[in-house]
């Protein structure tokens, strides 16, 4: 898996963004929108999502790729970012479960 999420962080067709603070992000649906990559910096991760239905599922996101669990205060943090760019980017109606 490891080798998939250093290749997306290069990937051209991940979607790139950067906040005011000069934080880069990254995100993209994976294969047929059951997963999401999403990249803070350089830190990544990849989510279950239903794309067709505009879920994310929160329980998915769990720790950054090759760290362990997340504190509950990043994680909180990391759902309202993804939740904030799927909307910009994919669904404005996406759910977080």
């Amino acid at each position: 898996m490891s080798n998939y999420i250093e290749q997306l962080k290069g990937d051209p067709s991940v979607n790139r963004l950067k906040d005011n603070q000069e934080n880069s992000y990254g995100i993209r649906v994976l294969g047929r929108g059951e997963s999401l990559f999403f990249q803070k910096n350089e830190k990544a991760l990849i989510c279950e999502i239903d794309a067709v239905n505009g879920v994310i599922y929160s329980k998915s996101i769990k720790n950054w790729e090759g760290e362990k669990k997340m504190g509950p205060e990043e994680r909180n943090r990391i759902i309202a970012l993804i939740d904030k760019y799927y909307k910009e980017i994919y669904n404005p109606n996406v759910v977080i479960l």
